[in-house]
């Protein structure tokens, strides 16, 4: 991940030092103390997506921070990954019309490796991508080292071994602070992986869990100039959402929002997308780096993102929701 320039000689210094989130953990889960700021985005729509509530959050809890995976999985159960090696969990609270206003029962625990150990250090555990496998399991992509692990926190909780997942041919190539930073499961439990890029084109591959050799790159997402992929799920409808993050010095943050058919991610395929949205000053911008998709009760689409504040005092963990406005019927 490059992200902002600050965060980046920070993860430097930090890459053989142990993991900041590695607090004492007594129980398998322990509660953080989050406290959460609504966050107005400034206008009603952007887009093709029509905003449902956001929040600021922030704890002073030092393990607390670095969320770049996300995942809403049962009744509105956030599960998200940090950069750090750690899990986190919180349940969302909507008001009666539906928008976000906060967050609930908010815990954290560390991750494992093979052995059923916590990671050493930052480099092992820089956890940047999360998948939802339809038998309940949870995929994780690790960016600076390239490897994707499986993890069944629904039988081990956070306690247990990870297990190995598929590999990746031509991973080797890619930058170790932008590598595997995009992930989603297909209908037909597959992953697809994507690279984070940063401008012309970034791989994206489809392998299946049971893959016992590496699997090439599929096709190629194009990204406009200055944009980087961070972030993948499937939409309700078989198609895939792609959060993709920009920062320049001058010009700050900014996020798009695009759509992938299902039917674009095929061999030797360069998919552009279409864009839903993209979010710019003054809108409140940060580092986004999470997204997932939710069918909502009446049958329509709700994103969330979430943004990485790489631990830095100078950043902010935003939570926005959005739901899609479906286009009219001529």
């Amino acid at each position: 991940m490059r992200g902002l320039a600050l965060a980046l000689c920070a993860a430097l210094l930090s890459a053989c030092a142990p993991s900041a989130a590695q607090a004492p953990i007594v129980d398998q889960w322990r509660a953080v103390a989050i406290e959460t700021t609504l966050v107005e985005l400034g206008v009603a729509e952007t887009g093709r997506l029509r905003f449902r509530g956001g929040l600021a959050l922030s704890s002073s809890d030092v393990a607390f921070g670095g969320l770049s995976g996300l995942e809403i999985v049962g009744e509105g159960e956030l599960v998200a990954v940090s950069d750090d090696g750690a899990w986190f969990e919180a349940q969302l609270m909507l008001d009666e019309a539906g928008a976000l206003i906060g967050l609930a029962h908010a815990r954290m625990a560390l991750m494992r490796d093979e052995t059923g150990e916590p990671f050493a250090n930052k480099r092992a555990g820089d956890a940047e991508a999360l998948a939802h496998l339809p038998d309940g399991r949870f995929a994780v992509a690790f960016e600076q080292t390239q490897s994707i692990r499986i993890y069944d926190l629904n039988r081990d909780g956070p306690f247990g071994a990870a297990q190995r997942g598929p590999r990746l041919a031509e991973v080797r190539r890619l930058p170790p602070n932008a590598g595997l930073e995009a992930m989603a499961a297909d209908e037909d439990r597959a992953l697809i992986v994507g690279a984070e890029g940063g401008g012309g084109t970034t791989p994206l591959w489809r392998v299946a869990l049971s893959a016992a050799e590496p699997a090439p790159p599929l096709a190629r997402l194009r990204l406009p100039v200055g944009y980087s992929l961070t972030s993948l799920d499937r939409l309700p409808d078989g198609g895939f959402v792609a959060l993709q993050r920009f920062y320049a010095p001058v010009i700050g943050a900014r996020a798009r929002i695009v759509r992938i058919a299902a039917d674009a991610l095929r061999a030797d395929a360069e998919v552009a997308g279409e864009e839903w949205a993209t979010l710019a000053p003054p809108m409140p911008v940060d580092n986004f780096e999470g997204i997932a998709a939710v069918r909502t009760a009446d049958g329509g689409t709700r994103l969330y993102i979430v943004s990485d504040d790489n631990f830095s005092a100078r950043q902010r963990t935003l939570l926005y929701a959005f739901d899609v406005i479906e286009p009219r019927a001529d």
